[in-house]
């Protein structure tokens, strides 16, 4: 079965559809659509006819089980509390997109990626996207940015970064474990955190943090010739 991807669909101006690899076996007519994301939780070869495979990523989950900590930091604050210019944010949401599908597959168009990483920001402040954005404010520069959204007793991290100045310094570490004492104090007993597999500094740095991969999904674009 293809299931149409509206939002995406809208958003590029194409008709997208995402299909598992495991129905791609049975007869589907492809025909009427511009690109597919072909989904598998393993690895796969797939040809198919009049349409080329352009972009392949290994998506992974990271997965943590929260306890009681108490590691706020002074630093750290909601965006509803202090004032900031919205293109630090922007810059932080492409940093956060370097890896991306979106990005990396040359056919969406780098200011399409763009458009796309605003628009996450504009959504998560407004509470579309996210239940809130953390900021890291070092003096009067927005150092680093996480958002987040909870779905019963877990928690996903939406986007996180820091900026190139200031990566090295720990900020990543001091924002994640300020989400997870939030969260903790809120009842939430779990957080994820999805990246991809080829981002082995963001690999290293969830498992460091005390995550675990518990879920992966190969993806593919398959773009009509």
């Amino acid at each position: 079965m293809i299931a149409e991807k509206k939002w995406d669909s809208d958003f590029f101006n194409l008709k997208i559809g995402e299909v598992n690899f495991a129905d791609c076996k049975h007869s589907l007519n492809f025909s009427d659509y511009d690109l597919l994301y072909v989904v598998s939780d393993e690895d796969f070869d797939l040809q198919i006819d009049d349409f080329s495979n352009t972009f392949s990523e290994q998506k992974v989950k990271f997965h943590k089980k929260l306890s009681e900590i108490f590691q706020t930091n002074e630093n750290v604050f909601s965006h509803s509390e202090i004032e900031y210019n919205i293109q630090e944010l922007y810059q932080l949401a492409f940093e956060s997109g370097k890896h991306s599908r979106f990005l990396l597959d040359k056919n969406l168009g780098t200011e399409k990626f763009k458009e796309l990483y605003r628009l996450w920001i504009d959504n998560s402040i407004s509470k579309t996207f996210a239940d809130d954005v953390f900021l890291y404010k070092n003096n009067q520069e927005i150092a680093g940015l996480l958002t987040y959204k909870t779905t019963d007793d877990n928690a996903t991290v939406g986007l996180i970064a820091v900026s190139n100045k200031h990566q090295g310094k720990g900020i990543g570490g001091i924002l994640l474990k300020h989400l997870e004492t939030i969260l903790y104090q809120k009842g939430i007993t779990s957080l994820t955190i999805p990246t991809q597999f080829e981002n082995k500094q963001a690999c290293n740095f969830y498992s460091k943090q005390g995550y675990s991969i518990f879920e992966n999904t190969f993806i593919k674009h398959y773009w009509k010739i």
